[in-house]
């Protein structure tokens, strides 16, 4: 089931409150467009969802957004796999860790010595246990509770549940990060306000997202991997992301843009499987023709890297006064 566009839906206006999904969570806009009707694809879960974009930002959501308990069911608490790579981080060197996650260190370093660190919904816990051991103090928060407990068994300050729920004190933290969180939330205006309040002045908060403005949106709507309903609650552009920011007391200083092979790989597994009905798994098991199309794509990919029209963008930005719109 998927759907075109729909007539203007007409809700009035109101404050961005990240509601049920009636209004926008960015601008509080009422005024949106369907973009279709999507379904979960890489589980296979049962359930339709509407994606729509504010038709003032151009923010795309989940529109009526399921709840936070309700969404539960649609992440797989036994990722064995998730839980191996948590248990077997002192077994990594650090060289190895470096290798995959120094860019990272080093673009936050450019900004900020070190200092106190969390990151939110820190998946494996590699990135933590890495600051941590080259010289960070860190913290981190995530809503699974198994990876809560082998990350405080490892020796890191982790806590279970969502942001808001954590009791962090006023300016606690110098640097946030967000790596593949923000689409995931409730509501980003109450995550990136409750930033605002943890963190102190000329603080670093670093956001990994997708970028809604990527050509494929367009040119695949329900085959574009990155709507990932229900997951991806939300989906931004950077003028729509700057906007929040800027209303949570935040400016930008950096976008770094990229486009993963990755999201190109499951862009046309999306594509092939809908439209040219051709099951089949295009990371692991690919066929002669998915070799020959990610071959295309990566050629697609060294084009747009590093440019705003990628597939994903990290948003570096400061927190200081005279910020707030």
């Amino acid at each position: 089931m998927s759907g075109g566009r729909a007539p203007r839906e007409v809700r009035g206006q109101g404050d961005a409150t990240g509601g049920d999904g009636i209004f926008c969570d960015v601008c509080g806009g009422g005024y949106r467009d369907l973009l279709f009707i999507g379904r979960d694809r890489l589980y296979g879960v049962p359930g339709w969802f509407p994606l729509v974009r504010c038709q003032d930002c151009g923010l795309v959501y989940v529109s009526p957004r399921p709840s936070f308990d309700e969404m539960s069911r649609y992440y797989p608490q036994e990722d064995y796999d998730l839980y191996n790579k948590a248990a077997g981080l002192k077994d990594r060197s650090l060289e190895e860790l470096g290798r995959l996650l120094g860019p990272r260190k080093g673009l936050i370093e450019r900004y900020r010595r070190p200092g106190r660190l969390l990151d939110i919904g820190f998946g494996d816990g590699s990135f933590l246990y890495f600051m941590k051991e080259t010289g960070w103090d860190v913290t981190g928060v995530d809503a699974n509770e198994k990876m809560v407990e082998l990350m405080t068994q490892a020796g890191i300050d982790a806590r279970a549940g969502q942001l808001e729920d954590a009791g962090f004190g006023d300016g606690a933290f110098d640097v946030v990060t967000l790596w593949g969180v923000l689409e995931h939330v409730q509501s980003p205006r109450r995550t990136i306000d409750e930033i605002g309040r943890i963190t102190g002045e000329d603080s670093l908060l670093v956001i990994y997202t997708q970028n809604a403005a990527a050509p494929e949106a367009g040119l695949l709507g329900p085959d574009w991997f990155i709507y990932e309903v229900p997951r991806h609650l939300y989906s931004f552009n950077l003028g729509n992301l700057e906007r929040l920011l800027a209303a949570g007391g935040f400016r930008v200083v950096e976008t770094v843009y990229e486009t993963p092979l990755y999201y190109c790989q499951m862009n046309w597994q999306y594509f092939k499987e809908r439209r040219l009905r051709r099951p089949g798994d295009v990371v692991h098991t690919p066929s002669f023709l998915d070799r020959l199309v990610v071959k295309g794509l990566s050629k697609y990919k060294k084009l747009v890297d590093g440019h705003r029209w990628s597939s994903a963008m990290t948003v570096y930005a400061v927190k200081g006064q005279g910020v707030r719109s």
